[in-house]
């Protein structure tokens, strides 16, 4: 008790330590890239979209609440060096547009380097709007210090408007921990094309360790923002849910997985020793998903993803390992589940889709599986 008094001073001061985010839809910041990057193309009859998240330029850096290792912070030279090899995947794609989750600004994690700048200036995106979800001055946890961590939309278009719709916070936290928790948004962005025509961008990040469905909320409350936009438009990110199929793999371990509740037996990026701590994952569930695929187009559909790990190997977006790492079996990290979504409104067109899990996807040759725990989700969206 003795260490909190000072931080429960701090937040009773007139300044905050940890930003309450106190909105329910703001207006966020945008920016320009100051290098001369090539021009896009005029009129464009359709926009190739990338989603990825980052984790925070740290590459394949383990640390300490994926229990498969104990960093807090990185060098600037190590977030410089990851930072660099993401860029050119994105350079290799060459998006119109990217919208980015994990992203940081000025974080002691990431040694305070603008991740948002480096990408603007480190690839052909010339706009860019950053949503932040967590801005502390201080996290007390771990060392952790000051975090300024979001999510982020770029384009080769100029992005006339951007904003933060606010997302509900947890439940199942004490007050100091909720105080300085990530506060999760739906970043949207309207993007000029040309010829008068206006898109919107939409990236999300929902929750993952909740326990009182907080993730369930958000990923419904994303819906309903979907079904309101009168501009066409496209979402992509990190929804920490899996698609609504019956994975034959993980029923064979957990028979409930039938039932739209999949737990973590047959994932073995998960360690045992995260078991019964904060980071251990709940039951994934799947069915929560569903009204995405029956009301809007997804980049795989689900005929297409198909049943089994054989037939959906090829599109799982997320594993805590790296190629380098082995889990506690002994099996070398890679892609192990699907977390990761594009979609675009019913009846709209996706061409030339994937995820760009390897060399040789859609034409990029950088190995994601190095540059981050997520794969990049991809596809050409023919506009309405």
């Amino acid at each position: 008790m003795r260490r909190l008094l000072p931080l429960l001073v701090l937040l009773a001061g007139c300044e905050w330590v940890a930003n309450p985010m106190n909105f329910t839809r703001e207006e966020v910041p945008r920016f320009k890239a100051q290098a001369d990057h090539p021009a896009p193309v005029v009129n464009p009859t359709s926009l190739k979209v990338m989603a990825w998240n980052v984790k925070y330029g740290a590459c394949r850096i383990d640390f300490w609440f994926d229990f498969w290792g104990d960093r807090v912070q990185m060098s600037s030279t190590e977030v410089t060096d990851c930072l660099t090899k993401v860029a050119a995947l994105i350079r290799e794609y060459d998006p119109d547009i990217l919208m980015t989750e994990e992203i940081e600004v000025d974080s002691k994690r990431s040694a305070y380097i603008d991740m948002v700048s480096f990408l603007l200036e480190n690839t052909n995106l010339r706009y860019a709007a950053y949503m932040s979800t967590w801005d502390s001055r201080y996290v007390p946890s771990e060392g952790v210090g000051r975090m300024n961590l979001g999510n982020a939309i770029f384009s080769r278009y100029p992005i006339t408007k951007a904003e933060s719709i606010r997302q509900v916070d947890r439940t199942d936290q004490d007050v100091v921990t909720g105080t300085f928790y990530i506060k999760r948004v739906i970043g949207r962005a309207e993007v000029d094309v040309g010829n008068g025509r206006t898109i919107a961008a939409y990236v999300v990040h929902t929750e993952a360790y909740d326990q009182d469905g907080t993730k369930q909320k958000h990923i419904q409350q994303i819906h309903d923002v979907l079904r309101a936009e009168t501009l066409p438009w496209v979402i992509g990110g990190d929804f920490n849910e899996l698609p609504p199929v019956c994975d034959e793999r993980a029923a064979a371990g957990a028979p409930e997985a039938c039932d739209g509740k999949l737990r973590l037996s047959s994932f073995l990026d998960e360690r045992e020793s995260s078991k019964g701590t904060e980071f251990e994952q709940p039951p994934y569930t799947p069915s929560v998903m569903k009204p995405f695929y029956e009301d809007f187009e997804p980049f795989i559909p689900l005929a297409r993803y198909g049943v089994g790990e054989a037939n959906q190997r090829p599109y799982f977006t997320h594993s805590m390992l790296g190629p380098d790492a082995v889990n506690d079996q002994g099996v070398p990290g890679f892609w192990n589940r699907t977390l990761d979504y594009l979609f675009i409104r019913k009846g709209e067109t996706w061409t030339d889709t994937d995820v760009i899990q390897e060399p040789g996807r859609l034409g990029v040759q950088s190995n994601a599986l190095r540059l981050s725990d997520h794969a990049p989700v991809a596809g050409t969206w023919r506009l309405p």
